[in-house]
């Protein structure tokens, strides 16, 4: 519908007396040239009334009409043009035509909006009459005359305003309306558009209740749990706990996520197909709930990844035998420092053995001599011979020597064999096979375990300085795991230190090893004083591969290994500090239990 103008002031009178249409015009259009004589007359009619040309008053366009049917023709040219009038004044005598409710009648036929005042100067019709003949309506007024010029003044501009507004409202009503059906269609698009996503979507799509019943299912989830259609997958699966997941506590643990998160994502499950089949699926759910909290359902979706956790066995297989490399490579390359290690004590032992078995000869003649003296004395033959014999043997043997000495190898031996034990023992403990369990592990233990083996790496260019926090609780940890992140992170302090002591004055450099507890959590600091990072490499340091060692010392594995290992497997963080010039200090800080782990994103 168009717009409505900003004011219709058409007026239809429809009186077959022409004085009342003159009297009509003197009050509601403009002032002539006779206005005084009209005026006059005005005064005569209707006694002392309100001047027409008053400042203020609004006046209208009319058109004439002096029988019912006239005026109903005016009114149907007028619609047709789209002129419409807003006000009839319609007499109700009109002989020899239509009275003016029958005229009235036959207006609204034709516009139904047209405002109708019923002028009379008979009681001929009582109110009921006229009600009970045009009906309940709010379209029509009755003006009794003689009337004043006020009222005709008020209904002119009262009705034209009445009728600007019902066709405001019927055009606001019709936007409205237009409205209605553009949103009912975009709606309908919408749910098509959504129907057809949920229908046709790869993923799995549900609603299910806290029992475990599917409410709400697509294609998708019907194919990925191994069912032929959703019907089917509603009506036949009706306890998801123990139908569905291989291990019904997943759903439990889901659940109890979902209250403490409203969302979960990629929370993974293995699951029975409707075969019996295995496979594994990731869900994103959410709690949805009404507006005291209490839960509606749970709506998500689903999607199967059984060829991704195939795919991360394989990878997780070729990393534990990646690691397996690097520790391999990295008792290789320390194989030779242990072995130095071990042969420096084994050889004083050697020698100290070789000093008492030629310590034992002498002494097994001195005994012999003492055993020849003794019998001749047990038989009264004690000769100058024998007594000299038994001297010579005591000057030969040196005693004094050999009380010192003999003790002293053996101390000397002993302490020998036990730093080639402890040493055996570290290389047993350091290179013990991983395990993919966790164990409690004494991390101020574990750490000297691996500085131990390490040793023949650092000895010559460093000094080793340990400050281990007494009373240190045991952490959950892959011992081996966590063996092979220090020894990196040791044999790389001691190239920095080689590598910046290359460039000064020859003097040992210092790494030092320190554990501490802070809340939640255990710390372990490892510092050089090497070279230190540079910043433009700052940001690679965690990359494979990535090293600036020379060719042949280092496969670029090392730093990528140890922040897999602290960080994924252990929830904990690897963090450094570093100046060039003056070293770098790495951080490693594991939590003391799972609920201290690091939040992060899957």
């Amino acid at each position: 519908m168009s717009p409505v103008a900003e004011q219709n002031a058409r007026l239809l009178i429809i009186d077959d007396n022409p004085a009342i249409h003159a009297d009509f015009r003197k009050v509601l259009t403009r002032r002539g040239a006779s206005l005084a004589r009209f005026e006059e007359t005005e005064a005569a009619i209707f006694g002392n009334a309100e001047r027409s040309g008053s400042d203020g008053a609004n006046y209208f366009e009319l058109d004439s009409a002096f029988q019912g049917k006239e005026g109903l023709g005016l009114i149907q040219d007028a619609v047709n043009c789209g002129r419409p009038y807003a006000v009839a004044f319609v007499d109700m005598r009109m002989p020899p035509g239509w009275d003016g409710l029958e005229t009235a009648t036959k207006i609204w036929e034709i516009d139904p909006d047209l405002q109708v005042v019923i002028c009379t100067a008979y009681s001929d019709h009582v109110w009921s009459e006229v009600l009970e003949k045009l009906g309940q309506t709010d379209r029509l007024v009755i003006l009794i005359k003689p009337f004043e010029i006020v009222e005709v003044r008020q209904l002119a501009n009262s009705l034209t305003r009445k009728w600007q507004l019902l066709q405001e409202s019927k055009n606001r009503m019709a936007s409205l309306e237009d409205t209605v059906v553009a949103r009912t269609a975009q709606v309908a698009y919408e749910q098509e558009k959504f129907k057809a996503i949920f229908e046709n979507s790869p993923e799995g799509i549900y609603q299910s209740t806290a029992e475990g019943r599917i409410l709400t299912a697509n294609p998708a989830l019907a194919g990925i749990f191994g069912y032929a259609s959703p019907e089917e997958l509603i009506e036949q699966l009706t306890d998801t706990r123990n139908q569905l997941y291989a291990d019904p506590v997943r759903l439990a643990e889901l659940q109890r996520r979902l209250e403490r998160e409203s969302i979960v994502r990629e929370f993974q499950s293995e699951i029975k197909c409707r075969d019996g089949s295995r496979k594994w699926i990731s869900e994103t759910s959410r709690r949805v709930a009404d507006s005291d909290g209490s839960l509606l359902y749970y709506q998500g979706f689903v999607v199967e990844i059984t060829a991704q956790k195939e795919a991360q066995k394989e990878r997780n297989m070729i990393e534990v035998q990646l690691r397996q490399a690097q520790k391999l490579e990295s008792v290789g390359q320390l194989a030779a420092g242990i072995a130095h290690e071990i042969n420096t004590p084994i050889q004083y032992v050697g020698d100290n053995l070789q000093f008492m078995k030629e310590s034992f000869a002498a002494l097994e003649s001195l005994l012999r001599a003492c055993r020849s003296f003794a019998a001749a004395v047990q038989s009264n033959e004690v000769t100058p011979d024998v007594l000299s014999a038994l001297e010579s043997s005591i000057r030969k043997t040196d005693l004094d020597y050999l009380g010192r000495e003999i003790p002293l190898a053996v101390e000397q031996s002993l302490q020998g064999v036990g730093h080639v034990s402890r040493i055996v023992n570290a290389m047993k403990e350091f290179s013990h096979p991983a395990s993919q369990e966790k164990a409690d592990l004494d991390l101020n233990r574990a750490i000297e375990t691996t500085i131990t083996v390490a040793r023949g790496e650092w000895k010559y260019v460093a000094e080793m300085a340990t400050d281990f926090a007494p009373g240190l609780p045991q952490v959950r940890c892959l011992p081996g795991e966590f063996n092979q992140v220090i020894l990196n992170l040791i044999v790389n302090a001691a190239h920095a230190i080689g590598d910046a002591r290359g460039q000064a004055d020859g003097s040992k450099g210092t790494i030092r090893v320190s554990t501490r507890l802070e809340g939640d959590w255990v710390e372990i600091r490892i510092s050089d004083t090497g070279t230190g990072i540079p910043e433009k490499i700052r940001h690679r340091i965690y990359d494979p591969f990535f090293t600036t060692k020379e060719v042949g010392k280092g496969t670029g594995q090392g730093l990528a290994i140890a922040r897999s290992v602290i960080v994924d497997k252990h929830g904990g963080t690897l963090s450094f500090e570093s100046e060039v010039g003056r070293g770098t200090t790495f951080i490693i800080r594991l939590p003391r239990s799972e609920s201290a782990k690091v939040e992060r994103e899957p």
